[in-house]
């Protein structure tokens, strides 16, 4: 994948895939927050829980989700991709991964690396109201025959709570994606939850 000094999710990308047949580059569009939302929301995660506190995740129709998001932000007209090719590129595109989180007084700074480089993100500390609503709305679970559990999450309760906390971002060309706005989000809570567990484990 190209790579800049900042993230704009407005440039086309480049994407080298390499196979058996040789490397060729597919040209795509950056998802839009909508876009990523509705492939979230289409992702069913299956939970099966195979008794003595362990249990298995599958998402089913993961390939054939991507495979959908793939076709609408292709640019090139390029040799056609089977599903589980188009889904290594939707893979490449979402990933922001967590390098570090820190306390700031009232905020944590979280550091996200993400295709093309490093960006920064300011996010005052949720209350716990926030968290209990972010909570609710990101993750909906019906229970399902066999001792499965069918997971949907719901990326714009993300977007939402980023939005509210979001003190500055950096690295960014344009608009902070959701897709990174949620991981952002996750880490956030995640310190403070690991936060409280300390102070818990010191009384």
């Amino acid at each position: 994948m190209e790579t800049s000094n900042v993230f704009d999710s407005g440039r086309q990308v480049e994407i080298q895939l390499r196979s058996a047949e040789g490397a060729r580059t597919v040209k795509v569009r950056f998802p839009n927050d909508e876009e990523w939302i509705d492939r979230q929301r289409r992702r069913k995660i299956i939970i099966k829980h195979l008794g003595r506190g362990t249990s298995e995740t599958t998402i089913p129709n993961a390939e054939e989700v991507d495979a959908a998001l793939f076709a609408k932000i292709r640019l090139d007209d390029g040799g056609e991709l089977d599903a589980y090719e188009a889904s290594r590129i939707i893979e490449q595109l979402s990933q922001a991964e967590v390098d570090d989180v820190v306390a700031e007084g009232g905020a944590f700074r979280v550091v996200l690396r993400v295709p093309g480089g490093t960006t920064v993100h300011v996010l005052r500390m949720p209350s716990a109201k926030d968290v209990i609503e972010y909570r609710r709305g990101f993750a909906r679970i019906l229970d399902l025959p066999f001792n499965r559990q069918e997971l949907t999450v719901n990326l714009a309760a993300a977007g939402t709570l980023y939005q509210k906390l979001c003190q500055t971002s950096e690295g960014y060309a344009g608009a902070v994606p959701i897709i990174h706005q949620a991981v952002a989000v996750k880490a956030v809570i995640d310190a403070l939850d690991a936060g409280l567990d300390e102070r818990e484990g010191n009384c």
